[in-house]
């Protein structure tokens, strides 16, 4: 995410820009084409060089009109640009400006997935001026598309934990858990396989009605209009901007700005976003949210959230305990899946984190006392 200034903080920062104000730089430095990298120690500051140096001229190949210049990065444990002011701990990166489309150096959080997070920065870094007409949101949205297209070991985990971000806007999505219904007078090879559906809600609701609003603000004025930025921002722009993707590339969105540039629009209107993007907002449902999920996403989103998948397949599982010797058996015969809108499923028992958060569950609140 950049960092844009903004007219009310000039004055603090002309008081923070003194030296005892401003964080110092890590001090491990390590020099590649592409721009200096500093770390606290030599190990990270080598791995994050690598990164970069990989990651630089790969955005730059694929971002449509992308600047050719280098970057600086400093890792941070916590990240700041002043000694008492350090961003929040969901914040994985930032990229900070000198003005609109020239950064000064992108900040990197320590831990974490740091081909993702630098992959995003890099976009912030590196977007040039024919961008200018780009909604602000789809910034972010452009950056985790990049992302995800040039780390595709990522690419399941983005698009699920964007997926689980944009459900705000759908009143969640739909869970389906596929099974085998037990049957005491008949055969288990024959018991009928059965699809219970639940609504599952990850974070709380915002108004479709307010995707036009925000997908209309530039991206000088996107902060103005929301200081923190909510996560189902970041989903909903990812979505959005994967689905141009998907139907023409970045080159699509990129012309989409070109075009407005040509005819006078300060920012790309709202219409011809959705329309590229084959979405109608009035119909951003929950059946539509749920329909985005393949198996890769299906199977991520588990693994990310596997309490909320265990406490629902755990209200299916418990009427159907007492017909079974132990959990593994229950499992072996009912076959729970979770089942997708294309009718293809994936196993619970293949998702290790939602297996163990089922079980720990079950601990909890035992459901017989057999174990």
């Amino acid at each position: 995410m950049p960092a844009i200034p903004r007219p009310l903080l000039w004055l603090l920062a002309a008081f923070c820009a003194l030296p005892s104000c401003l964080a110092p730089p890590p001090p491990i430095l390590v020099e590649t084409p592409f721009g200096g990298v500093r770390a606290a120690n030599a190990e990270k500051a080598t791995e994050i060089a690598a990164l970069l140096e990989d990651l630089a001229p790969r955005v730059q190949e694929v971002l449509p009109g992308s600047q050719d210049r280098a970057i600086d990065v400093w890792v941070q444990e916590k990240l700041r640009v002043y000694r008492f002011n350090e961003r929040p701990e969901s914040v994985r990166g930032f990229t900070l400006l000198s003005d609109e489309f020239r950064a000064k150096r992108i900040h990197l959080q320590e831990d974490g997935q740091s081909p993702w997070y630098l992959s995003h920065e890099l976009v912030h870094a590196l977007i040039g001026t024919s961008w200018k007409t780009l909604p602000g949101i789809m910034e972010e949205g452009l950056a985790d598309v990049v992302a995800e297209q040039l780390n595709p070991t990522y690419a399941s985990h983005i698009r699920a934990h964007r997926l689980l971000n944009a459900s705000a806007f759908s009143e969640g999505f739909y869970l389906r858990i596929a099974y085998n219904r037990p049957e005491r007078d008949r055969p288990s090879s024959d018991w009928e396989r059965r699809i219970q559906t639940f609504r599952a809600e990850t974070t709380a609701k915002i108004s479709a009605k307010l995707l036009p609003r925000i997908f209309s603000t530039s991206r000088n004025n996107l902060h103005e209009e929301w200081p923190e930025i909510p996560e189902a921002f970041y989903g909903m722009a990812w979505l959005i901007t994967s689905r141009i993707a998907e139907r023409g590339g970045l080159e699509k969105l990129h012309e989409l700005c070109l075009r407005a540039e040509r005819e006078g629009y300060e920012i790309v209107p709202v219409e011809w976003i959705f329309e590229a993007a084959d979405v109608d907002w009035d119909r951003m449902d929950t059946e539509f949210l749920s329909a985005c999920f393949g198996p890769g996403e299906m199977r991520a989103a588990a693994y990310l959230q596997p309490e909320l998948f265990s406490q629902l397949a755990i209200d299916l599982l418990k009427p159907m305990w007492p017909a079974f010797r132990n959990r593994r058996a229950l499992f072996w015969y009912v076959k729970p899946a979770l089942r997708l809108s294309n009718g293809s499923e994936v196993p619970i028992r293949s998702i290790g984190p939602l297996m163990g958060s089922i079980f720990a569950s079950w601990n909890e609140r035992p459901l017989s006392s057999a174990n």
